[in-house]
Formats: C-alpha cells, sequence, structure tokens
C-alpha cells in the first residue's frame, strides 16, 4: 500500500531523489516542503516545493509509475499551494518537449507559458525548459 508522507523521518532522502529525479542544481538545502510517496520503504516518487516568495511556489515532481498520479495525490498539491500557504501562483518547470511530463501538466490544468532556453541540466549538458504556470482562480482542484 501507498504511503504519502511529508514528516521529518522523510524529508532528508525524498528530498534528495526529487532534487535528482528534477535535475535541480541549485542549492535548496532545507528549504524545500514535499508530500513523498513511499511503499514498504522505498521511495515511489512525490512532490517537492520550492522558492516561495509568498505569491509563487515552484512545483516539481517525480513519479516511478503512473498509479501514483491519483485525483487524491494531485488534490494534495493544490491544496497545500493554494489553501494552505495560500499562494496565488504556482509554476512547475520541466524538460521541454518532454511528452509525458508535459501531458500531465497540460491535463490537469497547468498552462504552458513559455520556453527558456538551456537553462536545466541535465546529463551536464544544459537544456531547454518549458515553463507552466497556474493561477489560483484557475485551478479546478480546489
Amino acid at each position: 500500500m501507498v504511503e504519502v508522507v511529508t514528516n521529518d523521518k522523510w524529508r532528508k532522502p525524498i528530498g534528495n531523489y526529487l532534487k535528482k529525479k528534477c535535475h535541480i542544481s541549485a542549492d535548496i538545502q532545507d528549504e524545500f516542503s514535499y508530500i513523498g510517496f513511499i511503499e514498504n520503504d522505498k521511495i515511489l516518487g512525490g512532490f517537492l516545493f520550492t522558492d516561495y516568495d509568498g505569491h509563487n511556489i515552484y512545483v516539481h515532481l517525480a513519479i516511478e509509475s503512473p498509479r501514483l498520479f491519483t485525483r487524491k495525490h494531485i488534490r494534495y498539491v493544490f491544496d497545500y499551494g493554494f489553501k494552505q500557504i495560500n499562494c496565488g501562483r504556482m509554476t512547475a518547470v520541466c524538460k521541454n518537449g518532454y511528452k509525458r511530463n508535459e501531458r500531465i501538466l497540460s491535463g490537469t490544468g497547468w498552462k504552458k507559458e513559455g520556453v527558456i532556453r538551456q537553462v536545466m541540466k541535465i546529463d551536464n549538458n544544459f537544456v531547454d525548459a518549458a515553463i507552466y504556470g497556474m493561477l489560483k482562480e484557475e485551478c479546478k482542484w480546489i
């Protein structure tokens, strides 16, 4: 059974897992929140929230299996950002042209706002990234 975790026990392991999987090269130290998914003490993925400025927060996603991407889990993300910390906007960035992530983002209501050239470092190469945004009033999940 998949367990949803946000506690200190899993903070560092899931934070490190998500930083690597999401290609976050900036040193965010412990400046993040997260929602993790584990099963039998194995990390299956999660959401990492960084760079909150009082209005916007960045959301990073990595999952090992599509079965984790349920309506309940999607609601957790938007409930956290738009209700619990009262963001007006959430931002997500993924490798431009990465169909799986772009399909997930657009399918849940995010708007593609543009492409940032050579900003994401993957395997020691800088690649273009697509930037997606969602405003609180656009969110159908809360």
